[in-house]
């Protein structure tokens, strides 16, 4: 019996799987109605009405009928196709076929998409076809209006375009036939050649439009301008060769030379309507001969200001020379007082050594300019360079000099500061002794002991004959620090005393009271009459703040 109910069951949940999947089916089969009657119902008849517009001639009308055989076998026979597969796929889900139907529905897929894709090519053509005709009749007359008004200009103002009137003329002329081309394509409905023909007139338009733009300079720069440079600067070379100019070494002879050749071929360029090469040699040519008149300008500016600079560098150099023999009169006297390290005792020698070297450099121009061979350019540079060296020797001689100076001020700043180191250490012992200490620690005379030594010491340095400057002043510095330090310690001391004397002083009112005060304070007392302030004071302090916690505070303010 069990066995029967499940077998029921299994039948009974077949049966409803095999509906479900069915429905699903039926679904699946909808949709691709659907798209086909997306695909017929598409206003493609209506859209290729409006070509009617246009004429319909030539290659109008091949592409009509071709668009119009095309939807018809769409319609007519992919279409009614379809149609017959989407009834087979249906009767195939009535039959529980539902692999049979699958494969028919693929079929059926592959052939709309077919469909659609011929569909949308008619669609673009179309789109194509009347787009070429709105743009064609934009455009040609925009081309039109800059053909006439560029025919007018080049003729009416035909000077100003020079050897380039005639090519450019002969360039918009070319145009008719194109643009005759152009209505004749258009009256026939070849409105996609006619497209080709218009692209082609804009290219050309927008060419010619530049070359009128660009002609009248480039044409006057190549055909006037720089002609009139070119001769200008043969005419300064020549006058320059008549007043002995040493201008060999520009080439310039042989620069005019080839721009005249260049030129000649920019005017072959121009007639030619070749633009980027003529702009090429206009750029080169300006820049070369402005670059020769600037040469020859330097040349003449040279010649004007040689004469002086010269003799200001020929005062300079005597003034340096004889400086550099001053200075080694002042060395070989300073040496015998003062030590002086070897670069010191050679820098005079080596700059005499420059200065000869320099001496026969300058000369050598001089030589130069009597035999004009060199350019005056060239001769002002080294004259310039041999002036920036002895004005460099000239500091460094001033430099040398007050480091000679500086010797002699050292010796003497060193003796007053010996004076005043003295007087310093008299200060702290007047210091000291205001103090009324009961005692004067050991460490302090210790200190004063070596600082009197230090000073005394002094005296052997400067007795030195040549004197040793360095180490006079890093003696002298060294005593500077002993006697700050000696000053700090002094300082301190005093300040231990008096503070150490006011805290036992404190501490009295409890020394009867409390043993540790007692003792303590007895230990402080003893330190102070042996002059040990400083512990003296910590051990007073720490007596009493056991007792009274921030006494210290209070004795302070006290």
């Amino acid at each position: 019996m069990e066995y029967i109910i499940g077998s029921v069951l299994l039948i009974i949940i077949f049966i409803i799987t095999a509906f479900v999947l069915r429905k699903k089916q039926y679904k699946e089969v909808d949709k691709l109605e659907e798209q086909k009657l997306d695909i017929q119902h598409r206003p493609v008849l209506e859209e290729m009405t409006k070509v009617k517009q246009l004429n319909m001639n030539g290659q109008t009308e091949e592409l009509f009928e071709k668009w119009r055989d095309s939807w018809n076998n769409i319609v007519d026979k992919q279409l009614a196709e379809v149609d017959s597969m989407l009834f087979d796929a249906e009767e195939y889900i009535d039959k529980f076929r539902f692999a049979k139907s699958r494969k028919v529905r693929e079929e059926i897929a592959v052939e709309l998409n077919k469909a659609e894709e011929h569909m949308n090519e008619i669609l673009a053509e179309l789109e194509e076809l009347m787009g070429s005709d709105e743009k064609n009749r934009e455009e040609i007359q925009v081309v039109e209006t800059d053909h006439k008004e560029a025919s007018s200009l080049v003729r009416n103002r035909r000077s100003q375009f020079s050897k380039t009137a005639e090519p450019i003329e002969r360039k918009i002329q070319a145009l008719e036939p194109k643009l005759d081309e152009y209505h004749r394509l258009t009256e026939e409905g070849n409105y996609l050649q006619a497209r080709e023909i218009v692209i082609y007139l804009t290219a050309e338009m927008n060419e010619i439009s530049m070359m009128i733009e660009a002609a009248p300079d480039l044409a006057d720069d190549l055909l006037d301008e720089l002609p009139k440079d070119l001769s200008d600067l043969k005419e300064a070379c020549k006058e320059m060769n008549e007043q002995k100019y040493p201008i060999h070494h520009l080439n310039l002879e042989e620069l005019c030379l080839d721009l005249d050749n260049r030129l000649k071929e920019a005017e072959k360029h121009l007639i030619r309507l070749e633009f980027v090469e003529a702009e090429e040699i206009r750029v080169a040519a300006k820049k070369e001969i402005d670059q020769a008149f600037t040469a020859l300008e330097e040349e003449v500016h040279a010649r004007t200001e040689l004469p002086a600079r010269i003799e200001s560098v020929k005062k300079l150099l005597g003034a340096v020379k004889d400086r550099n023999k001053e200075l080694i009169r002042e060395m070989d006297y300073v040496r015998q007082g003062y030590q002086l390290d070897q670069h010191d005792l050679d820098l005079p020698k080596e700059k005499e050594e420059q200065l000869e070297e320099l001496s026969r450099e300058f000369e050598h121009q001089n030589k130069q300019i009597e035999k004009q061979l060199e350019p005056y350019s060239s001769v002002l540079t080294e004259v310039k360079k041999v002036e920036t060296q002895l004005t460099l020797i000239d500091g460094e001689h001033k430099k040398y000099a007050a480091e000679l100076e500086q010797l002699r001020s050292d010796e003497l700043s060193a003796r007053e500061q010996q004076e005043y180191q003295i007087k310093a250490v008299r200060d702290q012992e007047k210091t000291v002794d205001s103090a009324n200490l009961p005692k004067i620690p050991e460490f302090w005379f210790l200190e004063r002991k070596d600082i009197i030594r230090q000073i005394e010491a002094l005296d052997s340095y400067l007795a030195e004959r040549p004197m040793n400057m360095k180490a006079i002043n890093q003696h002298t510095m060294t005593t500077e620090k002993m006697i700050e330090t000696f000053t700090e310690n002094t300082e301190e001391m005093i300040q231990a005393a008096e503070q150490a004397e006011k805290v036992i002083q404190y501490g009295n009112r409890y020394r009867s009271r409390h043993e540790t005060v007692f003792i303590g304070l007895n230990e402080a007392e003893l330190m102070f009459r042996n002059g040990d302030y400083q512990n003296a004071l910590e051990q007073a302090a720490e007596s009493i703040e056991k007792i009274e916690p921030g006494a210290l505070k209070k004795i302070d303010a006290l």
